[in-house]
């Protein structure tokens, strides 16, 4: 799972956006999703913190802004994720969508502690509809995905909803 994530973040990249600036359309977050909804939340914290290491090692390096960026956007997200997937226990698109905006917002946060300029969170205007949007699609494809595979693997999710 943790390939097929690095991967999609790779292929991902190969897509421009070039119309609007920092947006992505969040591809390896469909295996993160499936993890958590498919496994439980330790591998989806496993599969999230490794991408980010490995991303990180393989393209953006460890101290640029890149990374603290992609660092801070998933960790705000998956604790996000987490919270919801457990307490609130979303369905899985409220899930994506709420994590796709905290994202964001993480990603803007370590933006602006980093340039010490805070005006990027206007940007929100632009990426929070965009990553709503991505979001849901997102759960789609993950709920697709999971819809075909085997109920017997799926043990998490049958003990997170008693």
């Amino acid at each position: 799972m943790l390939g097929l994530s690095v991967a999609l973040h790779y292929l991902e990249s190969l897509i421009p956006f070039a119309l609007i600036p920092g947006f992505k359309l969040g591809l390896s977050n469909i295996v993160a999703l499936f993890v958590l909804y498919y496994y439980g939340g330790p591998s989806f914290l496993f599969v999230n913190a490794m991408k980010v290491v490995l991303v990180g090692a393989i393209s953006t390096g460890f101290i640029s802004p890149s990374f603290f960026m992609s660092l801070s956007g998933t960790m705000l997200s998956s604790f996000v994720s987490l919270l919801l997937y457990y307490l609130v226990k979303t369905s899985i698109y409220g899930t994506s969508i709420v994590s796709s905006l905290f994202h964001i917002l993480g990603q803007l946060l370590a933006y602006g502690l980093f340039f010490e300029n805070f005006y990027i969170f206007y940007y929100v205007v632009v990426l929070g509809p965009l990553s709503l949007v991505t979001g849901a699609l997102m759960a789609l494809l993950c709920s697709i995905l999971i819809r075909r595979l085997p109920d017997i693997y799926k043990l998490e999710e049958k003990k997170r909803r008693t």
